[in-house]
């Protein structure tokens, strides 16, 4: 210990302390005791202040011994229950052997269990981390290393997230053994990588099926691989795997019998040996359509309507039409003959009936359109009034209002649709007053006072539209009239000809259910849309949460459009696909994400990369097995540290609150004394 001044003590300080010395001495003996008390306070409050007039300073050291800990690392990920030899439970018995052995050789040690990431090890492992992230260690073991004695890794050493092992293990300064689990042979898994297959086709048309197979393991043999519509096999052929991470391609070629959402699956038989036959099949559905769809057109008389709806309908090639013009009150253009023998997709009627139909055209009209499931639009046209609907309203679900409506009414309208542009729309003459009969009608367009301009509704399955105007040419030659006239007609006539198919979806995911982390494909073909050519593009929701959004980018090559996303956590998700031009929602589809197996892809022992750990670190390697014999590597392990201590007077508070105290009592005696 040394003690010091950091000022110095000249000549005539030292004379003034020495002369204060003697004459405090004098003064002291010569009082009585009662006094003496008074002095000795004063005197320690002086002796108190030349320590801060010459600041003393004082310097010691300290040491101390303590003993370093030995970090224990044991891999709980999903893929330690997997291996065979050692099993689970074997793997746990081990563990408190071990740990047993090291308290008796009284080795200090910590134990953790490492997926994703660590946690102290309470209890046994359970081989439920989703992935392995050797680089967790390494930070831990960096970060503690002033406190451990080194750290031993128990693993199969499959890392499955993080950096390479061979860059985040240099220069850790400590030794770091390894344990490793399982056999070096990898166990077998064979799965549907992808399909590809289009989501819309047409009936008649053959459809081309790609499944991907890979594989992974000691595997060298022959699989079958099946495609089967519902139960019914399709189609099987066999393919060779050869494991390793492999990858195999098989096609299938087959015509769809049947129209609308039809399902199909994808299976490759298993072996005795593979760890996870669940992704051994995968399902998947085509949207098939009709080639033909055919539309039956009335008209009651011709007008500046009829023609653009008639080339309308016949510029799309898989729409037939058939007039029916009515000539005069019982004969038709077309004889109405044909028209009671065909099955119709779509019926039509524009400018139709002028005047109420019979009771007995309706109730045969009604059989005919609810036996073929038959979508119905009517278009006003100049000759038609409320009176005309008489009987004919019903079967499109609504009933009309007596109310005296002007020739010349013209009426500002508007998309109920937020998304679409609204201003600058032609103001159009309202030709009906109806109101539906179901609360369940869906308002596409509307006047300002309140009327529906146009309607969409679904009663008992049949589908129907009214468009309450007879001027749907002036929407026709409107100068924006690529999205009006299409939002307004087309997508009407599309609309109704999906009638009897029970889903609308053009879009599908390249797998019926995803693991955390995984890349999703999304693909899909819009068939005879003529107004979708800005492309598309999609939202993930999870419920009302926004999670992310991507384009459909359009395979040239291949004539589809495509997309890609990352998968996000585990749960319940939604993908929305909207249309570029108007902003419109093509599709709304759920689909599940599940927590990540990628563990399971892989199980086998990787000694190279635990050897290369050690080997960085200046550790040793042992098979699970051979634990017995890391004793003789590891011992106990401590430090000594010297700390330095420095005592500075001057900036020391207890001096002054020791002055404070000092001076208070002085203060309080002298009061009691009545010397003050």
């Amino acid at each position: 210990m040394k003690f010091i001044f950091l000022q110095s003590l000249d000549f005539i300080s030292f004379s003034i302390i020495i002369s204060s010395v003697f004459i405090f001495i004098y003064l002291f003996n010569s009082y009585k005791l009662t006094y003496k008390a008074f002095f000795i306070l004063r005197l320690s409050m002086i002796c108190l202040m030349m320590f801060y007039l010459f600041n003393p300073v004082i310097k010691y050291s300290t040491n101390r011994y303590s003993e370093l800990e030995w970090a224990l690392f044991f891999d709980n990920s999903s893929s330690i229950k997997f291996h065979k030899s050692p099993s689970l439970n074997s793997i746990n018995l081990g563990i408190d052997s071990f740990k047993d052995q090291l308290s008796n050789t009284n080795i200090p040690f910590t134990s953790h269990s490492f997926d994703s990431q660590i946690k102290l090890l309470k209890g046994k492992l359970s081989g439920d981390g989703q992935t392995t992230n050797f680089g967790n260690i390494a930070e831990y073991v960096s970060q503690n290393k002033s406190a451990l004695a080194g750290a031993i890794i128990v693993s199969d050493g499959i890392p499955t997230e993080g950096a390479e092992s061979s860059e985040i293990f240099q220069n850790l300064g400590l030794q770091v053994h390894t344990l490793g689990i399982g056999s070096k042979g990898s166990l077998v898994d064979i799965f549907i990588n992808a399909i590809e297959a289009p989501t819309v086709s047409i009936k008649n048309d053959r459809i081309n099926i790609s499944a991907e197979i890979q594989s992974n393991g000691d595997v060298n043999d022959r699989f079958s691989v099946s495609l089967y519509d519902g139960s019914i096999l399709i189609a099987s052929k066999y393919i060779k795997l050869y494991g390793l991470g492999s990858k195999s391609t098989v096609n299938f070629q087959f015509q769809p019998k049947s129209i609308g959402r039809q399902k199909y699956k994808v299976q490759v038989s298993s072996t005795a040996d593979e760890v996870n036959i669940l992704n051994n099949k995968q399902s998947f559905d085509v949207l098939i359509l009709k080639d033909k769809y055919k539309v039956a057109l009335f008209t009651g008389s011709p007008n500046n309507n009829t023609s653009i709806i008639k080339k309308t309908l016949r510029d799309n090639n898989r729409i037939e039409v058939d007039h029916f013009l009515k000539i005069s009150s019982n004969k038709f253009s077309t004889p109405i003959k044909f028209f009671w023998e065909a099955s119709y997709d779509l019926i039509l009627f524009e400018n139709y009936p002028i005047e109420p139909l019979s009771p007995d055209f309706v109730r045969i009209l009604a059989k005919k359109i609810i036996a073929q499931q038959t979508g119905i639009m009517l278009i006003g046209g100049p000759n038609q009034n409320n009176k005309s609907l008489e009987g004919l309203v019903s079967l499109l679900g609504f009933q009309t209002i007596n109310e005296k409506i002007l020739n010349d009414d013209q009426g500002y309208w508007e998309f109920s649709d937020n998304n679409f542009q609204n201003e600058n729309l032609p103001p159009l003459s309202r030709k009906f007053s109806i109101s539906s009969m179901d609360s369940e009608v869906d308002d596409i367009a509307v006047f300002e006072s309140g009327w529906t301009l146009l309607t969409r509704n679904i009663k008992r399955k049949i589908r129907s539209v009214i468009f309450n105007s007879s001027e749907l040419n002036k929407l026709y030659y409107y100068e924006n009239e690529s999205l009006v006239f299409s939002k307004i007609f087309s997508e009407s006539i599309n609309w109704l000809l999906r009638s009897g198919i029970s889903s609308e979806n053009y879009f599908r995911m390249n797998r019926d259910y995803f693991q955390q982390g995984e890349m999703a494909y999304l693909s899909g073909t819009r068939v005879g849309i003529q107004n979708d050519s800005l492309g598309f593009y999609i939202d993930v929701f999870r419920e009302d949460k926004f999670i992310l959004s991507t384009d459909l980018d359009m395979n040239i090559e291949k004539n589809i459009w495509e997309a890609k996303f990352r998968t996000p956590s585990p749960g319940k998700y939604t993908y929305k696909v909207y249309s570029k031009n108007n902003k419109e929602i093509i599709q709304s589809t759920a689909f599940d994400i599940l927590d990540s197996q990628i563990e399971i892809s892989q199980v086998f022992l990787n000694e190279k990369l635990l050897k290369n750990i050690s080997y960085l670190n200046n550790g040793t390697y042992y098979n699970w097995k051979d634990k017995e014999k890391i004793f003789g590597e590891i011992s106990q392990k401590g430090k000594r540290e010297v700390k330095a201590n420095m005592i500075i007077f001057k900036d020391s508070l207890t001096l002054l609150f020791l002055i404070l105290v000092f001076l208070c009592t002085e203060w309080t005696l002298r009061k009691k004394k009545g010397l003050l």
